[in-house]
């Protein structure tokens, strides 16, 4: 079984992506891979849209993030890479928030996109131009996340860019207590 992985954290988007990136960060929205990744540290800045006090912000496992995607929790970076390394991308991140520095989360970048929806049972409209999906109700596989005989835990689904993880991988996420996410059946 698959599932959506949902960011529950409260506040949505405390933080925004710094314009001194060299890397565009709606790559890391939208799961584009970056090549240029190798040593790359990633700042993110208030978004000063949110009356959190940091101390409870850096509870949080998961931030969302205006313009850069999304940021994890040491945490979760150690199962990330304990189950899934080579799925995603992780990116060291600085970031200040209420005038207080922090280094401890990691800017996720899934990259990875295969067909995740069973198109015989989920409602949708395609495009007639670009071919993009509209989605009123999603089915997904049941089957693994696997494309050219490599089982993912976490990818992106090509019709629609929305994050899916592995019936494993969601166990694993559950048994560990990451806060401020979700999982939904498709």
């Amino acid at each position: 079984m698959n599932y959506f992985l949902e960011v529950k954290s409260k506040p949505n988007l405390p933080l925004k992506y710094s314009l001194e990136n060299q890397i565009n960060g709606s790559y890391l929205a939208v799961g584009n891979f970056i090549r240029e990744a190798e040593g790359i540290k990633l700042v993110y800045e208030d978004a000063e849209n949110s009356k959190v006090a940091y101390e409870s912000l850096i509870t949080l496992d998961v931030l969302t993030t205006v313009g850069g995607g999304i940021l994890i929790s040491e945490r979760f970076k150690k199962l990330i890479e304990a189950h899934c390394k080579t799925d995603v991308q992780l990116f060291e991140t600085a970031f200040t928030y209420q005038g207080q520095k922090n280094n401890s989360y990691f800017a996720l970048n899934v990259f990875n996109k295969i067909d995740c929806y069973d198109l015989d049972l989920s409602v949708y409209s395609k495009h007639p131009v670009d071919g993009s999906y509209k989605f009123s109700k999603t089915v997904l596989k049941t089957g693994p996340l696997e494309e050219y005989g490599y089982q993912y835990h976490i990818v992106r689904s090509a019709e629609n860019n929305k994050i899916i993880v592995s019936g494993q991988l969601k166990k694993t996420l559950e048994d560990d207590k990451i806060n401020s996410i979700g999982f939904k059946k498709g």
